[in-house]
């Protein structure tokens, strides 16, 4: 069965992306490609790449190796380079239900920011739904770390 150009468009569409923001988050998204972060599946999992090393050229990120996609604990891995850790090892997900998005904090100790109020961390709120354009730090209010939340695919 041939498929429209339309349909192959949105075939290769992913659900949401995640847009860095500041020089911070662009740097921090080392393995996406374009600097975007792609969400196809929910939940979709977001923490700290802890596999960053040092020698005499500088900082490197060790290979990763997965026995099984079932098994990762993250589906983006970002490097954190700030001197007060933002980006906790299993930091936030982003799940989908009933056409709403929802992002909850995994138990991170700065939280995640979404249009300048911090859920999760230290607040007892840890949960929230989001919405297309919000704009989400990770990490405390004040975290570079910032990116914007858009919806490519309507129900």
């Amino acid at each position: 069965m041939l498929k429209s150009k339309r349909d192959i468009i949105k075939s290769l569409t992913p659900e949401a992306i995640l847009v860095p923001l500041t020089k911070e988050a662009t740097n921090s998204v080392a393995q996406c490609q374009k600097g975007i972060i792609q969400i196809a599946e929910f939940p979709f999992k977001l923490g700290r790449e802890l596999r960053v090393g040092e020698n005499e050229r500088g900082f490197f990120i060790k290979l990763r190796f997965r026995k099984s996609e079932v098994n990762s604990n993250n589906d983006i891995y970002l490097i954190d380079n700030s001197r007060n850790t933002q980006i906790a090892k299993e930091h936030f997900q982003i799940e989908k239900t009933n056409n709403f998005f929802l992002l909850k904090d995994r138990g991170s100790k700065t939280g995640t920011t979404i249009n300048d109020i911090t859920y999760g961390g230290s607040e007892s709120d840890i949960e929230q739904v989001l919405n297309d354009g919000d704009i989400i730090k990770v990490g405390s209010s004040d975290s570079e770390y910032k990116f914007q939340f858009l919806v490519l695919k309507e129900d």
